[in-house]
């Protein structure tokens, strides 16, 4: 069994496999239709010697190589893995070596950036899980880590002795039920920064209204420099944060701007963060 201090592998009673297969429905999650997920898993770790013998080529949606990983069936993973065959890397077999050995979610970047006592504090929410529950993105752990390292920091900051999962649930889910980290990731870390994360839930319709007045200034202001100039790149290359570039985009719907407009936008939008917190 692996034992990987990791956000896939954070102990040995679970893991998690939400990336397999290499090719899957990005709106699956590993809660739908455990009884079938749980039989194949089972089935891949019992026929995994009959299928190396006879490997082949896998359609990318399914793999024969994604089984749990001990007896006790407690972890899943990847049969083939160099660390499961003693340094041999076997995923070539499936045709999809490369995209898998790549294969590095968000959430786990995030949390491979993380403190160590910021990482203590993010596992203690998943305790008690199976690999099913804790693969899945409802997952308040994967929700939390989608805001970044920044957000985590801060939640994990105020409180030390960390929170059980309902806890955390109760007084942090608001991130997730009512708002979007792609639209509210600058905006709302910058104002728990300032301020504190409880501030921002104790206030969200005033933040809610804050939010719609921005991305509309945002607009006329997209138009205005558009009309100034003929050079455009895409909103991820300014020199800003990509937070704030996700809220142009999604937010705005400015995925294009002027390469020189990044100090005139944060300008802009820090300007309206200062105006909010003076008078809420």
């Amino acid at each position: 069994m692996l034992n990987l201090a990791s956000l896939c592998f954070p102990d040995r009673e679970k893991s998690c496999f939400f990336c397999c297969p290499p090719i899957r429905d990005p709106e699956a999650d590993p809660l739908d239709d455990i009884a079938t997920r749980r039989a194949a898993l089972r089935r891949n770790r019992r026929e995994l010697e009959q299928n190396l013998a006879s490997p082949r080529e896998i359609p990318g949606d399914s793999c024969w190589g994604l089984g749990f990983l001990d007896d006790q069936e407690k972890q899943a993973g990847c049969l083939l893995h160099p660390l499961q065959n003693h340094g041999r890397d076997l995923r070539h077999l499936t045709g999809y070596q490369f995209k898998c050995a790549n294969a590095l979610c968000r959430e786990a970047q995030v949390f491979s950036g993380l403190q160590e006592n910021e990482k203590e504090f993010c596992l203690n929410l998943c305790r008690g899980m199976n690999s099913f529950t804790y693969s899945s993105r409802s997952n308040p752990l994967m929700q939390l880590l989608a805001w970044e390292e920044k957000m985590v920091g801060l939640i994990a900051g105020k409180h030390p002795a960390g929170l059980n999962r309902n806890d955390f649930t109760n007084a942090y889910g608001f991130l997730w039920r009512d708002l979007d980290f792609r639209l509210d990731g600058y905006l709302a870390v910058e104002i728990a920064t300032r301020r504190d994360p409880d501030f921002l839930r104790e206030r969200l319709t005033l933040y809610s209204g804050f939010r719609q007045n921005i991305i509309a200034k945002l607009k006329d202001l997209g138009a205005d420099l558009a009309a100034s100039s003929d050079s455009q790149c895409p909103s991820h290359c300014l020199a800003i944060p990509l937070s704030l570039s996700r809220l142009l985009k999604f937010g705005a719907g400015l995925w294009k701007l002027p390469l020189d407009s990044d100090t005139t936008i944060l300008s802009l939008v820090n300007s309206e963060i200062d105006q909010f917190l003076k008078y809420t």
